[in-house]
């Protein structure tokens, strides 16, 4: 099982189960323990108070913080309290801390007036009260990206810092003293670059112009931001070279009425007061896990997750305290309850997501051993909302159908309701945006809830908005959301047999997902391995050219490809007509047969022509010598029925699955050579 090593060994776990004494109901009764969950998540909802405790007794939990090192604190003895086995689990470190004051600025030359506006953590803050004019900063360096560059991008930033650079020395009485309006629409992250990365230009290129305004005497940097204001972070080197120009995203209204005053000739002079401090490192982080321990299985898991890190120019109310509550309040209740499940339920209160998913990275990096026995990841990471329902593999149907039967009619603002999804998903390559890709990498099952809410989440994302205030409104929601994950955790951690892997991942390969007008859609595999050229032509012609897809490895979807002509003597005919890709048409191309792929079942794939296709609907053994099999329909074979004369084909997206799939080559170049050598 899961846990450190001071915590219970196997024989002290055996006698808790015993003492535990799990209640197992009698079959055709009600579960006892799904019935208490359902009081107690009706009657006694505690989900707001631990959102409550997290953002306004700790704040804004930036990583390498104070406010997160306490809520970490926290939260592992709330676990404790409510009797579950807690414990820090070790994520890293960062060299230097940083924690955040309180902020203040107006304008007090024409007239008073407030200022809305943030700075970015990891950026400096004013040395106390700091009253100067406005002064503009013509040079542009800064509307030139600086994340994911290009080369050309990269070195246009560099000039144009250059010039800016140049403007600053030419006139440094013009800036001592001065607050500075610099150009570029912020994205929230520091001026001076987010981490010293190459993903990150600016942390290599901005920083000589910043250390030439701090020379000139250049009280700090003022640029516009539109509603929600986003606030994220920027980059701190080491102690010896902590950030000195304070960095301030002003509100674009406020900015743009300051701007036209300077430039009209009006003098205007503004205050900032901000308190922005840092820490020395290096200071640690941790995941935080509470752990129910199963009484038979207690090495295979059910994960609830939640990444407990937020961004700190809020207090991450809705990011993410609308997904780690509701997962804190479904172990509460299901230990509470008297819930034993046969096996174990960890909630893990993930370190670290903001800075791209090191917490759950991490933790499975930890624990290979665990991969295989994960039956399920339930992440919660976006807008308040209410739970409405689920989407499943086929092969999980019919348990998940019994476990959340309570929760069809509990609610009736929210009955839930359980769908089929056929189509297996492509694992990810890269870490997504929340700490369910973590898993999907590793193919452990990631649960998938439908929820329903009318919340903005762009209004909190990362923004000066993202505060407790803005839960308040979605209480009822947050408080079902909490109870049914509750059910559906203890539910599935309950079952006799765990869940399937079965249907929620793509095996290696190379796919073809391949869709009509008329809703019909099957994905079938390529052999590229036994047919790689008439693999390669069909790749070519889907994705119109002659470069295979990266990053995740799903090819584009176009304008419609062509059309079904015809469905007849056990066949699906299409004919892929699109003007686009006539080009690509090779007239002479060899159907060679394919000894590895009979037409001996329903659902066949292949090639009949130099741009038409089919599926076979039976066997057809006579198709082997005519025809080049590519592969067999491995999802939507139900949907078969509905392909029909007329329909045009929507899409034909390639999937890539695998690092051998990924590499498969469709350029120019490598089917030329495949032709030659076929």
């Amino acid at each position: 099982m899961l846990r450190p090593t001071s915590l219970f060994t196997a024989g002290v776990l055996a006698l808790a189960s015993l003492l535990a004494a799990p209640i197992t109901p009698a079959a055709g009764q009600e579960d006892p323990v799904v019935q208490k969950i359902i009081e107690l998540g009706t009657t006694d909802n505690q989900v707001m108070k631990w959102a409550d405790y997290a953002t306004n007794r700790f704040g804004g939990r930036i990583t390498g913080s104070d406010a997160y090192l306490n809520a970490a604190e926290w939260a592992l003895w709330q676990f404790e309290e409510w009797g579950l086995e807690a414990y820090f689990d070790e994520v890293g470190e960062v060299d230097v801390g940083f924690n955040r004051g309180p902020w203040f600025g107006k304008m007090v030359v024409p007239e008073e007036k407030a200022l809305y506006f943030g700075t970015p953590s990891f950026t400096a803050g004013t040395q106390g009260v700091q009253r100067g004019p406005v002064v503009i900063l013509e040079a542009d360096p800064f509307s030139i990206p600086g994340r994911r560059p290009s080369p050309e991008d990269v070195e246009a930033k560099r000039l144009a810092v250059e010039e800016a650079i140049a403007e600053v020395q030419a006139d440094p009485a013009k800036f001592d003293g001065a607050w500075v309006l610099i150009a570029g629409e912020s994205s929230g992250f520091g001026r001076d670059g987010r981490r010293n990365t190459p993903e990150y230009s600016d942390s290599q290129l901005m920083p000589p112009l910043t250390q030439t305004l701090k020379e000139a005497g250049a009280l700090g940097t003022i640029q516009s931001g539109s509603l929600p204001l986003k606030i994220l972070d920027g980059h701190v080197v080491s102690w010896d070279h902590l950030p000195e120009l304070p960095d301030i995203k002003l509100v674009d209204t406020q900015y743009n009425e300051i701007k036209a005053m300077v430039e009209g000739g009006t003098s205007v002079e503004l205050e900032f007061d901000v308190r922005n401090w840092f820490k020395m490192g290096p200071v640690p982080y941790h995941n935080i896990v509470g752990v129910i321990p199963g009484t038979t299985y207690p090495d295979e898991y059910v994960i609830l997750g939640g990444h407990f890190d937020s961004f700190d120019g809020g207090t991450g109310g809705v990011d993410d305290g609308s997904g780690f509550s509701p997962g804190m309040e479904a172990v509460r209740l299901i230990k509470a309850a008297g819930g034993a499940p046969k096996r174990s339920i960890a909630m893990v209160l993930f370190a670290a997501e903001e800075i791209g998913l090191v917490g759950s990275q991490d933790f499975l990096a930890d624990h290979p051993d665990m991969h295989d026995k994960i039956v399920t990841m339930i992440n919660r990471d976006g807008s308040p909302s209410a739970i409405t329902g689920a989407v499943v593999p086929p092969a999980w149907e019919e348990d998940l159908r019994e476990i959340s039967a309570p929760l069809a009619d509990l609610n009736p603002t929210w009955p839930f309701e359980l769908s089929v999804n056929h189509y297996p998903s492509l694992k990810p390559v890269n870490p997504g945006g929340t700490d369910a890709s973590s898993f999907s990498m590793m193919g452990i099952p990631t649960f998938r809830f439908r929820t329903e809410t009318d919340y903005s989440y762009g209004r909190a994302w990362h923004t000066l908005y993202d505060t407790y205030s803005e839960l308040v409104p979605y209480t009822d929601h947050q408080r079902h959301s909490a109870l049914a994950t509750a059910v559906v955790a203890y539910g599935i951690a309950n079952l006799d047999e765990p869940l399937p892997r079965e249907g929620n991942y793509l095996p290696d390969g190379l796919f073809a997902d391949i869709t009509t007008t008329s809703g019909a859609r099957v994905i079938a595999s390529l052999d590229y391995e036994n047919a790689p050229l008439q693999a390669a032509y069909f790749i070519r012609l889907a994705e119109g050219s002659g470069a295979q897809a990266g990053g995740g490895g799903r090819g584009r979807m176009g304008p419609p490809l062509g059309q079904v002509e015809e469905v007849a003597e056990g066949m699906i005919n299409a004919v892929i007509d699109a003007e686009s890709r006539w080009p690509l048409v090779e007239r002479d191309l060899p159907l060679t047969p394919n000894p590895s792929v009979k037409h001996d079942r329903r659902g066949v794939l292949g090639l009949s022509g130099a741009n038409t296709f089919y599926i076979t609907m039976g066997e057809n053994a006579e198709l082997d010598s005519r025809f080049t099999a590519l592969g067999h329909v491995v999802a939507g074979a139900h949907t078969l029925g509905d392909f029909s004369v007329g329909d045009r084909i929507r899409s034909i997206r390639i999937l890539r699955s695998g690092k051998a799939a990924r590499a498969f080559a469709t350029d120019e170049a490598t089917f030329r050579r495949l032709l030659r050598d076929r």
